[in-house]
């Protein structure tokens, strides 16, 4: 199977997942919240806002993209949105059989990534590139281990058109490699990570030279005095931010933290080297939506221990997540008040941890840990 090219089962995942997230997107409510729509919109209508001193002006790929297309805008989001998640998830699914893992992980991790909080929420607020990054993170990381350096270069180079975080999988897996003393593997990456750099820093310098554009009005660049993160928590009061990042992945956080154990060393090694960039994004941005971006980590470590569940058990753990999700992400407003369901699945994800703890998978205790 060739990394980025879906197979006859995977394709057909992806056009269900498809069709059922494009009908989430459009029914899914109009914001009632400021969003970055006037921005995107102006850049797909004029190619450039002159004189912009907002960061979502310097992320044009998919603005340009979707600017070309024709239709009314509205949809074209949504649908870019829905189509990007649904590949974000059925790539993830191949990423989790690329590092060993079994079929049941790769196919939880894939509806546990299409219903998950950020990919949901993308179908609420569509202007924005994020969904195309949740994308990058499992493609990246699959070019990478497939030895597709050159590929991976190239897809990260077009990615920083559309975000900067489309070089962060890059370098991720160039530390991951140096941990393992990979020391060519990491060079290689490295080289790979830097090449997305160097357009990403281009396109900077591009925009403000000849467009006169700024960082003036974006509290992400300031990172002498808090980023966005000290804005995010004034607004909030404490137990609404522990609230807010807890439910971006709910369950997952539990089923992650075991599975960190359980996970095969490639996959610690990387949510390692995810470490200082999680950090970074989650002080620059918003905690509560940078975190999402690492979801390509996050979900394979946690399905491996609800994967141990009997099989019905499994999935209902899935459809509990989702079905929060749908409120707390989509926003969805006929769908009942999220709280139940949240709760549920974190009770069966403690369910798979004790039950992880007492019947170790080889009957012996966990393994010591290798990198």
């Amino acid at each position: 199977m060739t990394a980025g090219r879906f197979p006859g089962a995977d394709l057909k995942t992806f056009g269900v997942i498809a069709v059922l997230l494009v009908t989430v997107a459009f029914l899914a409510p109009a914001p009632d919240r400021p969003t970055d729509r006037d921005i995107y919109e102006a850049t797909a209508a004029h190619g450039v806002v002159y004189d912009c001193s907002d960061l979502q002006c310097f992320r044009v790929l998919v603005a340009w993209t979707l600017g070309v297309l024709p239709g009314p805008s509205v949809p074209k989001w949504k649908i870019y949105a829905a189509l990007s998640d649904a590949a974000a998830a059925v790539v993830l699914g191949q990423l989790c059989r690329a590092v060993g893992l079994s079929n049941q992980v790769a196919a939880l991790s894939t509806w546990v990534a299409a219903f998950g909080f950020g990919s949901l929420y993308t179908l609420y607020d569509p202007f924005s590139s994020d969904a195309l990054m949740f994308l990058m993170g499992p493609l990246l990381t699959l070019l990478m281990l497939r030895g597709r350096m050159g590929i991976a270069a190239l897809v990260g180079a077009l990615g920083v058109l559309a975000k900067e975080f489309a070089a962060v999988p890059l370098f991720v897996f160039a530390l991951a490699a140096a941990i393992k003393r990979q020391w060519p593997l990491a060079l290689r990456a490295l080289a790979s990570a830097n090449a997305a750099l160097i357009v990403w820093l281009g396109l900077q310098f591009w925009l403000m030279l000849r467009f006169n554009y700024t960082y003036s009005n974006s509290a992400s660049t300031q990172l002498l005095s808090g980023g966005n993160l000290v804005g995010w928590l004034s607004r909030l009061s404490p137990r609404l931010a522990v609230s807010s990042v807890f439910t971006e992945y709910g369950a997952i956080w539990l089923l992650a933290l075991v599975g960190f154990f359980r996970g095969p060393s490639i996959l610690r090694r990387l949510s390692i080297a995810a470490v200082p960039p999680a950090w970074l994004f989650s002080y620059v941005q918003q905690p509560d939506r940078a975190l999402w971006n690492f979801h390509y980590l996050m979900i394979p470590l946690a399905m491996i221990v609800a994967s141990r569940l009997p099989f019905w058990w499994s999935w209902a753990l899935v459809s509990f997540f989702a079905f929060a999700n749908l409120r707390l992400g989509a926003q969805l407003a006929f769908v009942p008040a999220a709280r139940i369901a949240l709760t549920v699945s974190v009770v069966i994800a403690a369910v798979a941890v004790v039950r992880d703890w007492r019947e170790p998978a080889d009957g012996s205790p966990a393994e010591v840990l290798t990198l």
